[in-house]
């Protein structure tokens, strides 16, 4: 089957490939044995060979490709392999993967998880969480990923959810995928440097942040770590939470212009700014701003639209309900009762600057226009088209269905259908097993993700403490927030952090990332950094030093 690189505007940001440079040493010891890349091509797999359901792998390709650099970006000589696992259900898709094996092995391996629906494969000789550090092909690791279990010919890849009507090929894309293809990768690897990776990693955002949460609490043998960006975790609650979003913004005279957004970005940073010490265009203390923050401060006399300089009632109202909680009528088979919101105050939704990060900062936030149905791929949030997608493919099952009509309370007519997707959103909290054997997990999140919400990323850190205690936790978690950061991309503070060499140094040499990684802003004010503070604390400024550096700030309580 012919594989295909994912166009996705999403994927440019997941997984930029900002690498130097440099040669890696291999010390594995097996730089010197003789390996033939095409020999991986007659390499089959039975069923039993993998931990999951299948119908067996087969390697489909495997050639030689010589090293190359693109401007600052050095790929290095590797052996590319492609591989499809085939489905139990033969009216399942398959899944694709691929592989890259360095001519020169640091003895490890890494796998990308990938983006919204998947449909294509990670670039596996790229990098993710736009960091400027070398990739981990370039570092020496070989890579692997795959398409989630279907492949989408759709413009926008990431956005299609027509394959999960097939139960497989949803599971699959949920949490089974990356298992199937560990122990693909797996034994490619060992077959053509003759012995195993010495550590496995995970690495994901988004939707691949969801699948390493399952992956490393499903099979903790399997892996020695994790870095876990904006997890989408929860698939049936966080798509509760988009579709709440979407109907407050479609409902009449609601949708806020690029102009009224920056009206409450404006009055936003007037109210919270300093709450971090610093006046910096980064709300840095955002459980202090959503609490005293007033959106109806900005009322029209009159509750009309009467221009920019105000907000109507069917604009504040649209605000509220993307901050409040969706409570959920009944309990869903996982335990959820609600979705917590978003922080929509602390979050620049698209106000109209002029980064070139406007256009995907406008598409993950609000859009710049109401959501419609069909959805408008050139104006609508992504929320509007992933809400679109998978009410009519997985939930409703009915190509002309309205996503905006759906009840996110009751679920109407499709409850039962919601309850059983969500007794599968479990098994990725379950973390236990993964402590037990020493594996480190750090994640990270943007305050103002209005795609995934940061708010259930919290609540996940504190399920993981009550399950296993906080002693467990703390020894094998770090989690992260950072201010002003959004999903994938941000004009206020675009997060780069090399999270791959932070895990490494956990894992291998002990060295606790604590509080001292730093992150790093490529766009809002491009080179200045601030710490990455272990959730809650935030980093607040010393009042002395440079602003523009990380060690003017100390991480505190809100």
């Amino acid at each position: 089957m012919k594989l295909r690189h994912g166009g996705h505007v999403l994927y440019a940001a997941w997984m930029t490939a900002g690498t130097l440079a440099g040669c890696v040493d291999g010390p594995s010891g097996e730089d010197d044995t003789p390996r033939s890349c095409a020999a991986l091509a007659e390499t089959r797999l039975t069923a039993d060979q993998l931990g999951l359901p299948t119908s067996g792998a087969e390697v489909v390709s495997a050639a030689e490709v010589p090293a190359r650099t693109d401007g600052q970006v050095t790929v290095p000589e590797h052996c590319l392999v492609t591989a499809e696992v085939f489905p139990v259900d033969p009216g399942a898709p398959s899944i694709l993967l691929e592989v890259a094996l360095p001519a020169r092995w640091n003895g490890k391996a890494v796998w990308f998880g990938g983006g919204g629906f998947d449909g294509v494969i990670p670039d596996v000789t790229g990098n993710s969480l736009n960091t400027l550090a070398p990739t981990p092909l370039a570092r020496g690791y070989a890579v692997f990923a795959s398409d989630g279990g279907h492949q989408s010919t759709a413009a926008t890849p990431g956005t299609d959810a027509s394959a999960l009507a097939n139960e497989e090929a949803y599971r699959n894309w949920l949490s089974d995928a990356p298992k199937k293809v560990r122990d693909v990768a797996g034994h490619v690897i060992r077959t053509y440097y003759g012995v195993d990776a010495a550590r496995f990693y995970a690495v994901g955002s988004s939707t691949g942040g969801r699948e390493a949460l399952f992956a490393t609490a499903r099979f903790p043998a399997d892996w020695d770590g994790a870095v876990v960006l904006y997890p989408a975790r929860n698939v049936v609650s966080t798509m509760v939470g988009l579709t709440a979003m979407v109907q407050a913004l479609s409902a009449p005279g609601a949708f806020p212009s690029a102009a009224k957004r920056k009206l409450v970005w404006d009055a936003v940073l007037a109210e919270c700014d300093a709450l971090d010490g610093l006046t910096d265009g980064v709300v840095g203390d955002v459980v202090s701003c959503n609490a005293r923050f007033d959106v109806t401060a900005l009322r029209c006399a009159g509750g009309e639209d009467t221009g920019d300089g105000c907000l109507s009632d069917a604009q504040i109202q649209a605000f509220e309900a993307i901050d409040a909680p969706v409570r959920i009528a009944s309990p869903l088979a996982n335990g959820d009762t609600e979705f917590p919101g978003y922080n929509v105050y602390s979050a620049a939704q698209g106000v109209g600057t002029d980064s070139p990060l406007e256009p995907l900062v406008q598409s993950v936030d609000l859009g710049s226009s109401a959501p419609s149905f069909p959805v408008d791929p050139l104006t609508n949030a992504f929320a509007a088209a992933f809400v679109d997608s998978f009410m009519r493919h997985v939930v409703v099952r009915d190509p002309s269905f309205d996503y905006r009509t759906f009840d996110v309370k009751t679920f109407g007519p499709h409850a039962a259908r919601a309850q059983e997707l969500s007794a599968l959103d479990v098994g990725d909290a379950d973390m236990g097993g993964f402590a037990a054997r020493g594996g480190k997990l750090l994640m990270l999140h943007g305050t103002g993700d209005m795609l995934t919400s940061p708010r259930t990323t919290e609540r996940y850190v504190e399920d993981v403490r009550a399950s296993i205690g906080a002693a467990a936790a703390d020894a094998m978690l770090r989690y992260y927030e950072v201010p002003g950061f959004q999903h994938a991309a941000s004009t206020v503070f675009q997060a780069s952090w090399d999270g791959l060499g932070a895990l490494e140094r956990w894992v291998e040499t002990g060295e606790d990332p604590g509080d001292d990684e730093v992150v790093t802003d490529l766009a809002g004010v491009a080179g200045r950094t601030r710490p990455l503070c272990r959730y809650p604390t935030f980093a607040r400024y010393r009042g002395t030093g440079d602003p523009d550096d990380a060690a003017s700030f100390a991480c505190a309580a809100p």
